[in-house]
């Protein structure tokens, strides 16, 4: 995944006012406009939307093509608006708190496709790994937020969201770069005899690999 910056003009009408932000968590949405590419999105915000002077961190495109439009530590204009009773008092502390990010989507389903769902997946995991966010419970839908039938098609079909949280969720182990305590001492032995090169102590072995340490290990008798 990579990320294109095509910042937004400073100024309310574009949806960036300068406002200063510290992430609490991320907002998803849909853009509402079937077919539409991550570009024309990002120049409609940048047109002040109608007049309605909204915007969106990042969007991501129908090719997986993302685009920054605010920095992270600024706030968006993105779910501030309430959709109902129910978070009437929610809604307005919501462009304080999160990083909104619009997806592209090729029909009126809002379903995204999945290259979309692919460099989303990508950019929470690295946004979350950045700002020490649980994606389980800081990774929501605008709906959950403000009410608002958006990301449509998943609010509409709670279970792909789930499906789609975790797989936003699944952060990747590093494989450590040292041996475990345990072995540290035979780890050591081995090296020293030339049976193996001391990398990769806890990556898994291929078959030809096993075969090369033992008869490494020949040679060293």
């Amino acid at each position: 995944m990579t990320i294109t910056q095509a910042l937004l003009t400073l100024g309310a009408t574009h949806g960036r006012t300068g406002q200063k932000l510290k992430p609490m968590g991320i907002v998803v949405h849909y853009v509402g406009n079937p077919g539409s590419s991550a570009q024309a999105n990002r120049n409609y915000f940048e047109n002040g939307s109608g007049g309605n002077g909204v915007s969106a961190h990042y969007i991501v495109g129908l090719n997986g093509e993302v685009l920054q439009c605010i920095p992270d530590t600024e706030c968006a204009m993105h779910a501030g608006r309430s959709y109902g009773a129910a978070w009437n008092g929610l809604a307005p502390t919501n462009n304080a708190r999160y990083i909104g990010i619009e997806c592209c989507h090729p029909d009126s389903t809002g379903k995204f496709n999945a290259k979309t769902e692919a460099s989303l997946t990508a950019l929470v995991k690295q946004l979350c790994a950045t700002y020490a966010l649980d994606a389980a419970k800081e990774v929501l839908r605008h709906y959950d937020v403000a009410g608002k039938q958006c990301p449509a098609y998943y609010v509409k079909n709670p279970a792909a969201w789930e499906t789609l949280l975790q797989a936003m969720s699944v952060q990747e182990v590093p494989i450590s770069a040292e041996p475990s305590s345990w072995a540290a001492e035979a780890w050591a032995w081995a090296k020293a005899q030339g049976i193996t090169d001391g990398t990769r102590p806890c990556d898994a072995i291929t078959r030809q690999e096993v075969v090369q340490m033992l008869y490494n290990e020949r040679l060293a008798q």
